[in-house]
């Protein structure tokens, strides 16, 4: 049984390399999760954490093609407000339309599993670079949309956005506009985690491939964890005292295995 002991080390020692490697390239699992479109358990513990999403677009409940548009959401954690709490998020909005169609991306809106209040705004300091103004509460979108939780746009309602938002460029092929706001979401209470869902925009000033100031609206197609540059500290790796100490149980079967061998020359 004894001559088997190198080999049985060595086999434990794969396993073990493999382990390594497996955690050398497992990504960071987040603290909130992802279901379909939707975000749910943002913590305080996500403070930082940022995801990303994709919109389509459409003119009168058609969809359009080259009608897109995208936004990162970085949550900054929630504060209290007397009895209530506010959400912060740092959003960047992106009108990535193509194909001849030029649009403006007026409003960006989404639902939440708590009660919001009125007092919501995006126009946090310094409000003169914000891009949206303000927020409306219990609002809807046009063209078959529906009902929206909370919509950040210039104008009064999340019908219309009056002159705000991101434009696009068809001149440079690969080439949007973008523009960011801090959004404060105000919260019934006293909050500590929230889900996300319904994420829409708004379109107006849609031209080319046959449309003329036309205006419609956009939904998540797509929900993701936005990691811009995964790199190697951004992944998993074990402790340098468990590397060691796999090393040294590879190096000692293979010193075992080594003198079994001379033993039977």
């Amino acid at each position: 049984m004894l001559k088997h002991f190198p080999k049985l080390v060595l086999g434990l020692s794969a396993l073990a390399t493999v382990e390594i490697l497996s955690l050398a390239i497992a990504p960071i699992a987040s603290a909130f999760t992802i279901s379909g479109n939707n975000i749910d358990g943002l913590t305080n513990t996500d403070i930082g954490k940022a995801f990303e999403i994709d919109f389509n677009g459409s003119v009168n409940e058609t969809g359009v093609s080259g009608l897109t548009s995208s936004a990162i959401f970085t949550f900054q954690g929630f504060s209290r407000s007397g009895s209530d709490t506010n959400a912060l998020f740092d959003i960047i909005l992106k009108n990535t339309s193509s194909g001849g169609i030029l649009s403006r991306v007026s409003a960006i809106g989404f639902n939440t599993d708590k009660t919001e209040l009125s007092g919501s705004t995006s126009a946090l300091a310094p409000s003169n670079t914000a891009l949206f103004s303000g927020a409306n509460v219990n609002g809807s979108f046009p063209n078959g949309f529906g009902n929206i939780d909370i919509c950040f746009t210039n104008g009064n309602t999340c019908q219309g956005g009056q002159n705000g938002g991101v434009s696009n460029s068809t001149s440079l092929p690969g080439v949007y506009q973008q523009g960011s706001f801090t959004a404060s979401v105000a919260l019934q209470g006293s909050v500590n985690s929230i889900a996300m869902s319904n994420f829409g925009v708004r379109y107006q000033s849609i031209s080319g491939n046959g449309f003329n100031g036309a205006s419609g609206t956009g939904r998540a197609t797509t929900v993701r964890v936005y990691n811009p540059n995964p790199t190697p500290e951004t992944r998993r790796v074990p402790e340098p005292g468990t590397t060691l100490a796999l090393g040294a149980v590879a190096l000692s079967a293979l010193k075992l295995r080594k003198r079994n061998s001379v033993a039977q020359a």
